[in-house]
């Protein structure tokens, strides 16, 4: 399969997006960081559940050309994959942005409108 393997008992790593808002502009830059245990290592990235084998370091950033969503999660060494994380690029002139990060039932949710 595709998860690595991981210690029993490891801690999972955490994904942080900065900005931490989806959907993005197309061409906009988010930097993504994983946190782990801090052992040291390369960290993996998966899109969309498949290694991306060329990309190694932490953070790292990103953008795209194209309009779609895909799901990213990374492995540091020591840890468990963290949860998905989906990011959506939009080329739309006006976009209601939502939190990347998961909320529960009876949080409170920031909205943030963008031209």
């Amino acid at each position: 399969g595709w998860c690595p393997l991981s210690p029993a008992g490891a801690q999972t790593s955490q994904l942080t997006l900065d900005p931490p808002w989806t959907p993005v502009f197309l061409r906009e830059k988010v930097t993504l960081t994983c946190h782990g245990s801090g052992a040291p290592g390369p960290t993996d990235w998966y899109i969309d559940r498949q290694l991306w084998r060329w990309e190694k370091s932490n953070p790292t950033r990103i953008s795209s050309d194209h309009t779609g969503s895909h799901s990213y999660q990374c492995h540091s060494p020591g840890t468990k994959l963290s949860p998905p994380v989906t990011l959506s690029f939009s080329n739309d002139w006006l976009v209601l942005q939502v939190p990347t990060q998961a909320l529960l039932e009876g949080d409170a949710l920031r909205l943030r409108c963008r031209v």
